[in-house]
């Protein structure tokens, strides 16, 4: 495994451990107050399968399931970070401007 490692680019939107997402993931991943869902008015809040974030570890592999949570424990590649779809434009903004 190569020791190149991505930077969590929301501070707040990480798992430090496998123990962490195994008893906050459920929470945490289905909570998104600021974003505006459109298909339900101008109610703010996460609703619907439609709109989840997603999971990446420090190796920038995608997490979707438990074992890929385990690989990443295993592997030594927490931090393991998450962002949600409305999140992408800027992060991509972010990253052609450095």
């Amino acid at each position: 495994m190569s020791e190149f490692r991505i930077a969590p680019p929301f501070a707040d939107q990480t798992f430090d451990s496998h123990a962490q997402w195994v008893n906050r993931a459920s929470s945490w991943l289905t909570c998104h107050v600021d974003y505006n869902n459109t298909e339900h008015g101008d109610t703010k809040g996460w609703r619907g399968k439609h709109f989840t974030a997603m999971c990446f570890d420090s190796f920038g592999r995608p997490c979707h399931n438990g074992g890929d949570f385990r690989r990443a424990e295993e592997e030594g590649a927490f931090p393991v970070w998450w962002i949600w779809p409305d999140q992408i434009v800027d992060l991509i903004g972010k990253a052609g401007a450095a």
